[in-house]
């Protein structure tokens, strides 16, 4: 035997020692854990740490698809971790076909006990999106400052996608959205043209999530960005959505409920670990949550 050969013999040894010493590292973390009283949801996302929630939630629904994990009194809506996946991978797949990629941001003016903004979370978790929110409540007893709300949340966080809903405790938000931006009221997303504001330049779509779109042609009907797919994984095949990528934007917002700049950017770990989109954190540790709050729309 040559000195290489015997030199390579001892690297291999050497490196399935090191091999063996970390599994077992690992089996006796996990071990101690159990033992501890650890649970399991702990396990999954220290294991699933460079994921991003939307390939964690995807991997989950593959596991249990069954699992109930939400329920609304908005519309009395139950959904299992399969249709939460199906329906965030659907609204991805949508907005990524419509030529929207990673890094793109998101501008959410819709109540948090909606069953759409969850859905969205995820769905912009899967596909790289930075989601913002604006609170829709303040439209309530003033239009007028909500409306100046609006314009401003669109100008500071350059939002590509704004999501509203149609109408609700007796305020009709896609007027007020048409009174921020003229050109829905003109545009005709049916002429196969894309949406232009020069008072916005970066919007790309101004979404509501009614039933019909009479009256509301310069939007799109969110039910209609929803595109089906078994095989999400390969639509970004150029783009690696980890759970160092980007998820949640954070609005200042002054006293007078106006926002007046962006403020920290949290990653998909971060996100899930600070438990900031609380149903979020819930749905990826499989447990249940009834959701109270119900639309009143006229």
């Amino acid at each position: 035997m040559t000195p290489l050969t015997a030199s390579m013999i001892v690297r291999q040894v050497s490196r399935n020692a090191s091999g063996i010493t970390r599994i077992a590292a690992r089996a006796s973390v996990a071990s101690q854990s159990v033992a501890n009283g650890v649970s399991g949801e702990f396990l999954q996302r220290r294991m699933a740490s460079s994921m991003s929630a939307g390939e964690a939630l995807a991997k989950l629904a593959a596991e249990t698809p069954h699992k109930d994990v939400l329920h609304y009194d908005h519309k009395n809506v139950k959904f299992s971790l399969k249709q939460v996946n199906y329906h965030a991978e659907s609204l991805a797949a949508g907005l990524v076909g419509g030529g929207l990629q990673p890094g793109d941001v998101v501008l959410s003016w819709l109540p948090l006990h909606f069953s759409e903004q969850h859905v969205l979370q995820f769905a912009c978790s899967k596909a790289g999106f930075v989601l913002y929110n604006l609170d829709p409540s303040q439209a309530i007893n003033d239009p007028e400052g909500a409306k100046e709300a609006l314009k401003k949340a669109l100008e500071v966080t350059e939002a590509n996608v704004l999501i509203t809903q149609e109408a609700g405790n007796d305020v009709n938000y896609i007027k007020l959205v048409e009174g921020v931006i003229p050109e829905t009221r003109i545009f005709d997303f049916g002429d196969g043209m894309p949406f232009f504001s020069p008072r916005f330049p970066h919007l790309r779509f101004p979404i509501h999530t009614g039933f019909d779109i009479v009256d509301k042609y310069g939007f799109m009907s969110l039910k209609h960005m929803l595109v089906p797919t078994e095989d999400f994984s390969n639509t970004l095949a150029t783009f690696q959505i980890t759970g160092s990528t980007p998820l949640a934007g954070e609005l200042v917002i002054g006293k007078d409920g106006i926002p007046t700049k962006k403020g920290k950017v949290l990653s998909n770990e971060e996100v899930v670990k600070g438990n900031v989109w609380p149903q979020l954190t819930s749905v990826l540790q499989k447990q249940y949550s009834k959701i109270e709050g119900v639309g009143v729309v006229f």
